[in-house]
């Protein structure tokens, strides 16, 4: 049983992270070149991840089924953001430019960063997979990251020509987690 709970353990973790590789790489567009918050993100994504997947190699905790579901429900809000972004791809994280379009379809209706909560959910996966307190440092590091790409992004917005449109999108609309009233609305 130890070595089936790792190997699936650690191939779903390895297909949520290969996922978001694919994301940077060919979904989200950069005015520029990579901003240099993008890099130090995914330079510490990478490490972090190798760093969990030593300490999965050596076994995996009794939570690995939570783990598991974490990963599921990171790679499921993953793939509607991608979907519903599919026509118009945000920036990059820590991107300067100017927003020219409010997306408010698929996961964006409930959460105003569906990608980040994808994220958030992944690493929070990591740490239940490991089970100790070392493997809650990455969701730790890593929400405090996406809670700073978010806050410039939320920023840039309000000083576009969205900023009124995105003023009542935020009280719909949770930042990584979806308001009660939205969920209703559906």
């Amino acid at each position: 049983m130890h070595i089936i709970s790792t190997s699936l353990t650690i191939s779903d973790a390895s297909l949520c992270f290969a996922a978001f590789s694919w994301g940077v790489k060919k979904h989200f567009r950069s005015t520029g070149a990579m901003p240099l918050g993008m890099k130090i993100t995914s330079l510490l994504s990478l490490a972090l991840f190798a760093a969990f997947l030593w300490r999965a190699a050596q076994g995996v905790s009794f939570t690995w089924v939570l783990a598991i579901a974490l990963f599921s429900a990171s790679l499921a809000v993953f793939a509607a953001a991608i979907a519903a972004s599919r026509r118009t791809p945000p920036t990059l994280a820590f991107d300067t430019d100017r927003p020219a379009f409010l997306l408010q379809n698929g996961p964006y209706r409930f959460v105003r960063h569906p990608f980040y909560l994808a994220y958030v959910l992944f690493w929070l996966g990591t740490a239940a997979a490991t089970n100790g307190w070392l493997g809650w440092l990455a969701p730790a590091v890593m929400t405090a990251l996406y809670i700073e790409a978010a806050a410039r992004e939320e920023r840039k917005f309000a000083d576009s020509s969205l900023a009124q449109a995105y003023r009542a999108y935020r009280i719909r609309a949770g930042m990584f987690w979806p308001r009660p009233l939205a969920l209703l609305a559906g």
